[in-house]
């Protein structure tokens, strides 16, 4: 059996759909599965133990020169074909993705029109699974699996991270770190793509000073220039205690948190990671709600807003009237809630100067 998974971003999504991949990994042992991803998150496709190959489709990168898009297609479809495939599974439910399963010439199968996002995409299956609203993303991933693959979905989700975990602990962090590492340290997870996911920059810089008061160290990678500006005004927040990390590969930065005391994340995909790996942490949930799209993990702490407005899933704050504005949401999670949990982390209350 030769079976190529679609679903090409985000970050939190694929991680979504790795206990999917490990019930389907379940059902054909043997099974050479593919995954088909944006270059981006290759990478973190390539992590699961399931998967055997990862094809990445530069689609994203082509958005300006849309004229070269006819030219990869063309590419990716003799490749995909080449490979032979016996089942194309679109995880994701939208049209881009079915039509980039359709390059393999093989039949697809994914959501029901009325599970996928966008309902024209199941026009392009074969074969569909309709799936109840309002589950946990993860549950829908597994139930699809189940439905079209004849899996066990009622076990608990396995990531297919064990490999993954055995590697980073086996690699050492890069020389340049060790000073920085040396002591226990948090690590400050404060870049996200949603502006309604910011945490204010202000609660930040008062967690920083609560916790470099008390001796504990903060670390504040960064992915973008915007994040390494709010890094450094972050680390002058903190003094002597907090450090900006030099720019890192996921994996490198994984190996960070993989030996921190805990860390401290807005939703995003790299704090869902970590709480994949059940690395002790804390999230910030203003607009999502954790019993929806989180990933739980055995030791993250989850943080929600209480708001009636809350979980609205809305990139931008509808209550807000200016982009400048802080969500109320974002205001209702206190820097002060956030170090107490902080400091309830194992081990972190030990610190001291």
């Amino acid at each position: 059996m030769k079976i190529l998974v679609v679903r090409l971003s985000s970050l939190g999504d694929i991680l979504h759909l790795f206990p999917a991949i490990s019930d389907l990994r379940r059902v054909y042992p043997d099974a050479d599965i593919h995954w088909l991803v944006e270059p981006a998150f290759a990478e973190v496709a390539g992590w699961h133990a399931g998967v055997n190959k990862v094809i990445p489709v530069a689609l994203r990168a082509h958005k300006k020169t849309w004229w070269r898009i006819p030219k990869l297609l063309g590419g990716l479809r003799k490749q995909l074909r080449a490979e032979n495939y016996n089942i194309v599974l679109d995880a994701q439910g939208l049209l881009k993705s079915a039509l980039l399963a359709r390059l393999a010439g093989k039949p697809v199968w994914g959501l029901s029109a009325a599970s996928a996002r966008e309902p024209l995409a199941a026009k392009f299956y074969q074969r569909t699974a309709a799936i109840p609203k309002g589950l946990h993303v993860i549950d829908k991933n597994r139930r699809l699996v189940a439905q079209l693959f004849d899996a066990d979905a009622s076990g608990p989700a396995d990531y297919g991270l064990e490999l993954f975990h055995s590697r980073l602990q086996q690699t050492a962090l890069p020389a340049a770190l060790a000073e920085t590492t040396a002591q226990p340290y948090l690590v400050l997870l404060h870049g996200t793509t949603w502006n309604s996911k910011y945490w204010p920059e202000s609660s930040w810089m008062e967690l920083v000073a609560l916790l470099t008061n008390n001796g504990m160290r903060c670390l504040l990678p960064w992915g973008n220039e915007q994040e390494r500006l709010r890094a450094e005004r972050l680390q002058a927040a903190g003094g002597a205690y907090a450090f900006v990390l030099p720019r890192m590969k996921l994996t490198e930065l994984m190996g960070v948190l993989l030996r921190a005391r805990g860390f401290v994340s807005v939703e995003s995909g790299i704090g869902h990671l970590a709480a994949a790996l059940d690395l002790p942490g804390i999230m910030l949930h203003g607009p999502t709600d954790p019993a929806y799209s989180g990933i739980l993990g055995k030791a993250c702490i989850h943080l929600t807003s209480g708001m009636d407005c809350s979980p609205c899933f809305r990139r931008d704050c509808p209550k807000i009237a200016a982009p400048d504005e802080i969500p109320p949401c974002q205001l209702s999670i206190t820097p002060q809630q956030v170090y107490r949990h902080s400091m309830a982390l194992p081990g972190t209350g030990e610190s001291s100067r």
